[in-house]
């Protein structure tokens, strides 16, 4: 798991190139997930399959920014409306400096 999100349920797996087919015919089966001895139910559905890091963050914003642009459809008042607004403004990819100094590969390898 290389990001999880609670509030919008979203999860971005990594795992090898060769081992995408398997990985993506299993999670459907996956009903229920357990933390600390609790377990929680959940429905897992492939969203996109990228060859980078980088393209599923930048597939991520832009699912994010078409959900928020729902929510703005169905806002009742002009509160809410600001506020979601405001949130699609600040969608964006920003790139900051590598600290360890190791790259992604563009290759779609990982």
């Amino acid at each position: 798991v290389k990001y999880l999100n609670a509030y919008t349920g979203v999860v971005l797996l990594r795992c090898r190139k060769d081992a995408c087919g398997l990985l993506c015919s299993a999670l459907p089966f996956v009903r229920q997930l357990e933390s600390r001895n609790q377990r929680y139910p959940c429905v897992l559905n492939t969203l996109h399959i990228g060859g980078t890091i980088r393209t599923c963050q930048k597939f991520l914003i832009q699912y994010n920014r078409r959900q928020m642009l729902l929510l703005l459809q169905n806002c009742t008042n002009e509160e809410d409306r600001q506020c979601i607004q405001k949130s699609l403004l600040s969608c964006s990819l920003t790139e900051e400096p590598s600290q360890s100094g190791d790259e992604e590969d563009d290759d779609g390898t990982e």
